[in-house]
């Protein structure tokens, strides 16, 4: 008889530990259902694809963490950066939703790939309509919605957050934190720096003012033909005053050749014309939900430490609180393993297409788990 209650008690024992056991790993892929979807947008006239992660018996409350990418034509995996986060989120008991964006999708339905046209606002429109999908079908409704963007992402997914309240969680990745022509001026004269050496102070500081004209006039001229006559006026200036350093830095050219080598990509680039014109403080003023907010600390292409402070201050200038910031070591703009900083001169001619995800990657999804514990409950 002893012998029976005792082996009805280590039987007991035995379930109670496979149930605590079983509450701390991590879910089996098997229990992860992969939903292929698709939803309309442009009022109907095109559809994206997509895919939904979801955790099998995911509590009604638990959120979907929808993924954007920067609007240049990126499918659902984003160079498998998303990939991954989706997989770890999914191996932490979280529900995903990532999409072919609509410029990777035109290039699928044979047009001109031609990354230019479509803009961080476009993307937002569409990230709208993947909200409005998720609510109107009755598998994802009960569940409350997240977004994850990164880069130009986070950008799209502010401007969502801003006019969409259904939006309950925003997490930011390396996402602009200051003015669009701020970015713009950094970015390309990080590339320049390196010839600046050939170059005398004054000379340097005429190349720079001529990078810092071309944002200024495409950033508060809204028209963008006008923006485009602006700009052929001030370069045609610029010419005039400077030939022989123009001549000297960009080879023999005539005013009208130079004008044009310097206007014309903008004529067809709407993407960039928008992210030039962008303001993230306009939109985050407006958004009142729990905002989780991520940088690198060796990013190639933003100056985390000034893109992180324009979120901060602009969130506490709105009496905002309910926020977490963190920079991550040795990463870099991908949050991959990165120990010392590379200059984008450098970074942009050394990088490979395999995506190597480390230490960086997981602490940036610890940080993200814990947040979301947090903001979730």
């Amino acid at each position: 008889m002893k012998t029976l209650i005792r082996c009805q008690e280590l039987k007991y024992y035995f379930t109670a530990f496979c149930l605590l056991l079983g509450s701390i790993m991590p879910i089996d892929a098997q229990t992860i259902r992969q939903i292929e979807v698709s939803f309309p947008i442009l009022k109907g006239k095109m559809k994206l694809q997509g895919v939904v992660s979801q955790v099998a018996e995911a509590p009604q409350q638990s959120p979907i963490l929808v993924l954007v990418t920067p609007p240049q034509a990126f499918n659902r995996d984003y160079v498998g950066f998303f990939k991954t986060l989706s997989d770890s989120l999914n191996s932490r008991g979280y529900t995903t939703f990532r999409y072919d964006n609509r410029s990777y999708s035109d290039t699928l339905q044979g047009n001109q790939p031609h990354e230019g046209r479509y803009t961080m606002y476009d993307a937002a429109d569409d990230l709208h309509d993947a909200l409005a999908f998720l609510k109107s079908d009755e598998r994802f409704a009960s569940h409350p919605v997240g977004v994850i963007g990164h880069s130009e992402g986070g950008s799209v997914a502010i401007i969502e957050a801003s006019r969409n309240t259904e939006v309950k969680q925003l997490l930011l990745l390396a996402t602009m934190g200051v003015k669009g022509e701020q970015v713009y001026y950094e970015q390309i004269m990080s590339r320049l720096t390196p010839f600046f050496k050939w170059h005398s102070y004054s000379e340097s500081n005429i190349l720079r003012y001529m990078i810092y004209s071309i944002a200024r006039i495409l950033a508060s001229e809204p028209r963008d033909k006008q923006a485009i006559k602006e700009l052929q006026k001030e370069m045609a200036k610029i010419y005039q005053q400077h030939a022989s350093l123009i001549n000297s830095s960009f080879g023999v050219q005539t005013q009208q050749e130079f004008v044009k080598s310097q206007t014309e990509p903008f004529k067809n680039d709407a993407r960039l014309l928008a992210a030039i014109r962008y303001n993230p403080e306009k939109y985050l003023q407006s958004i009142r939900c729990p905002i989780f907010i991520a940088y690198a600390k060796n990013d190639n292409l933003l100056n985390y430490i000034e893109h992180q402070k324009g979120i901060e201050c602009t969130l506490l200038k709105y009496q905002h609180f309910n926020f977490f910031s963190i920079a991550i070591d040795d990463a870099n703009h991908s949050f991959e393993d990165q120990e010392s900083y590379l200059p984008l001169y450098v970074s942009v001619h050394r990088k490979e297409s395999k995506l190597y995800l480390g230490q960086a990657f997981t602490t940036l999804l610890d940080n993200i788990t814990k947040w979301l514990q947090i903001s979730t409950n």
